[in-house]
């Protein structure tokens, strides 16, 4: 949602958009009298509740508010950043004074500069992300207690490792000399669960959270709680996986997530200039199973990473990353742009609601239905640590999750490693549930995978 600049805001922040409009004025304008050739600051600032719980007990009631500027400013491909939290005009004229100075000092990069005009985001577009919550501690506290009765409901042998509930708010306005000049703002609300489940000589933890926009939107304490509760307690009865074999892993939609975020990863900036991702010089050719796509949409009202522009200025665009196996796009800052020849893509800020799409999908295809087309294998449901090495892809991460035989979970299985290469799973992607989960900017269902090495302890 962009703002118009003389509105009033409820639980309004230190500062109103118009005054914030104001100080980047004058910060361009005195950044330019000492001697830059191009500036760009961003004036932000945020506010919010936060409650956290454990076990009936109040840990931490914090109200919290933050201001940041953040300056950049060029003489030529000379480069100079400032930042400060005071936006006082004696600090304000020190802070521009010395990222001028900075810039007289540092190396000259011809790639560096303000976004070229062609790409800056045109005007205000409405997203539907501002909904105050109107939220106090009492009522804080209370939802609180209903996500550690939700944990208990999930069985005697879990308990409550904490619960957390908030509620924030900010906003931003961007400004940089070539005339770009507009700001926006959001709401972001939460809830959080962490249960221990136990019995002797074994414990397990589990983790469950909602967030969005709205407070409406948010799934009920309760469900939040027993999401987490049940997650440990399954995890409890584990069995050793023994050996060593290739075989179907399928990765529940919270752990398919991960799959997205390598992509952005390798796709992404500096790995791509300093030819350090396997998707280098990729672009146009098949990584991907040839059913899948990916698409990205910085404009879905409400979308947890839905923005008008980027910390360029640049607006978005809806398009495939993938296009039925195809990597159509990469995610691009202006820099990174210049550095790779190519048109910047509006991702200075990372990726705006990103999808992962399968023209195989069907609505029916839950995670129970995507087990069943597992048949024998792995169901991942947590990582526990590694990763995939972006300059060749090879993959290994140790997790936890079930083992499945006929269609059926049989047991828990915990420190379990799998291990292949991410050029090879992206193409290996047999089926994506309809199981579909947001967390940020990350949208996927389940996702199953041909073949990856599986070992046991």
């Amino acid at each position: 949602m962009t703002f118009d600049q003389g509105a009033a805001m409820p639980n309004s922040f230190a500062h109103r958009p118009q005054q914030l409009a104001e100080l980047a004025d004058s910060v361009i304008t005195q950044a330019i009298r000492e001697g830059a050739s191009d500036a760009q600051v961003i004036f932000s600032e945020s506010n919010g509740l936060l409650i956290e719980m454990r076990q009936g007990r109040v840990r931490a009631r914090t109200r919290d508010a933050q201001s940041s500027m953040s300056l950049t400013v060029y003489r030529g491909h000379h480069q100079g950043t400032t930042s400060s939290t005071d936006f006082s005009p004696a600090r304000l004229r020190e802070t521009v004074q010395a990222a001028c100075r900075i810039a007289g000092y540092t190396g000259e990069d011809e790639f560096t500069g303000l976004a070229p005009e062609q790409y800056l985001c045109p005007g205000p577009r409405e997203l539907d992300l501002w909904h105050p919550w109107d939220l106090d501690e009492a009522g804080a506290l209370a939802l609180a207690h209903r996500i550690e009765s939700g944990i208990a409901s999930a069985g005697k042998d879990v308990a409550s490792d904490g619960a957390w509930v908030r509620s924030g708010q900010s906003c931003w306005y961007l400004m940089n000399s070539r005339g770009f000049a507009q700001g926006d703002r959001q709401t972001n609300h939460g809830m959080s669960a962490k249960a221990l489940a136990k019995k002797p000589g074994r414990s397990q933890l589990d983790f469950w959270h909602s967030h969005s926009h709205l407070a409406a939107s948010l799934m009920t304490p309760e469900a939040i709680g027993h999401r987490a509760g049940s997650g440990a307690l399954a995890a409890l009865d584990s069995a050793p996986l023994a050996g060593s074999r290739r075989c179907p892993v399928l990765f529940d939609p919270s752990c398919a997530l991960s799959l997205l975020d390598h992509l952005v990863q390798a796709a992404s900036g500096a790995v791509l200039y300093r030819q350090n991702s396997f998707l280098a010089g990729q672009l146009g050719r098949e990584v991907f199973s040839g059913h899948i796509s990916i698409e990205e949409d910085p404009f879905v009202p409400r979308g947890l990473a839905s923005r008008a522009f980027d910390g360029d200025g640049i607006g978005g665009a809806a398009r495939r990353v993938v296009d039925h196996g195809l990597l159509a796009g990469f995610f691009l800052s202006a820099y990174a742009a210049r550095r790779l020849g190519m048109a910047p893509t509006g991702n200075a800020w990372g990726p705006g609601n990103l999808a992962l799409c399968s023209s195989h999908t069907r609505d029916g295809d839950d995670l129970t239905a995507m087990v069943k087309k597992l048949h024998t294998g792995l169901l991942v449901t947590a990582f526990s640590g590694g990763g995939p090495r972006l300059i060749s892809g090879d993959y290994s991460r140790s997790l936890r999750g079930y083992w499945v035989e006929g269609g059926e979970i049989r047991h828990a299985v915990d420190g379990v490693t799998v291990a292949g290469n991410l050029a090879d799973m992206f193409r290996n992607i047999a089926a994506v549930g309809a199981d579909r989960l947001t967390r940020g900017a990350l949208t996927s269902g389940s996702v199953l995978i041909d073949s990856l090495q599986v070992a046991g302890r």
